[in-house]
């Protein structure tokens, strides 16, 4: 028989310690929605010279192409309607994933012009990340 190995108690986590770890995600795919979101609204959407380069030709060349799928990202409230139908399903659900990719996109839709929708997505998913953790079993 081998010899027995002294167990050795795992250190208990603090209750602070877990909370931290369940907040830093939304937190951090927030932080990058809007980091991504003000990149491609001040780097492609709004200059003037992308814009008239653009207008003629909105597929030629990778610059435009990138500016057309955003534009087209947030005309008719596309990337509203897609937070807030995640956000909804998250609700229903009590889905977590589901919940931080809806505070993410509805994040990325109010930097990029789909406020509308965008709005009530995030207060809405941001409820299913602020329930309380004996709910989450």
């Amino acid at each position: 028989m081998p010899p027995e190995v002294p167990h050795r108690d795992l250190p208990a986590t603090s209750p602070a310690s877990r909370s931290w770890r369940l907040a830093a995600v939304p937190v951090g795919a927030v932080v990058a929605a809007l980091v991504l979101a003000s990149l491609a609204r001040h780097q492609l959407v709004e200059p003037a010279d992308l814009t008239a380069r653009c207008d003629a030709a909105a597929w030629e060349g990778i610059a435009c192409t990138f500016r057309t799928l955003t534009i087209q990202a947030f005309a008719g409230q596309r990337l509203g309607t897609l937070a807030l139908a995640a956000a909804v399903i998250a609700t229903l659900t009590r889905w977590r994933a589901l919940a931080i990719a809806a505070v993410a996109a509805g994040s990325a839709g109010l930097v990029l012009y789909s406020t509308l929708l965008s709005a009530p997505a995030v207060l809405l998913a941001a409820l299913v990340l602020a329930r309380p953790a004996e709910a989450r079993r």
